[in-house]
């Protein structure tokens, strides 16, 4: 029985190895694809993917020049992401932490940061 389930653990330790097993596909931290899944519906203008086909924006606010704005460093951005509400006690986006990892969310506000 030992060996059995010395085995099956090894058969699942070397298929992990092979498979990549615990490694994130660099899509999944793509700033460009998180925002295209997760933001471009409601933050997309017009003409961009996502976003509505003719003139004007979607119901959340253009984002093309958010690192501009004051205070909108890559850190409150994160927060915002994370939770809205612990940043705007008005915010009507929903919260992104239990939907996108720490590191996405990181990643996400640094590209955002940076649109000035």
């Amino acid at each position: 029985m030992f060996r059995r389930c010395a085995v099956l653990y090894a058969l699942f330790v070397g298929f992990c190895a092979l498979s990549g097993c615990g490694k994130s596909d660099p899509a999944e931290t793509a700033p460009k694809v998180l925002y295209d899944q997760h933001c471009a519906k409601c933050h997309a203008q017009a003409g961009e993917p996502g976003g509505p086909p003719k003139i004007g924006g979607s119901k959340g606010p253009n984002l093309t020049k958010i690192g501009a704005e004051p205070n909108r460093t890559a850190d409150w951005l994160a927060e915002f992401i994370r939770d809205p509400k612990s940043k705007r006690a008005d915010a009507k986006m929903p919260a992104f932490g239990g939907t996108l990892t720490d590191e996405q969310i990181r990643v996400l506000a640094e590209w955002l940061a940076a649109k000035k």
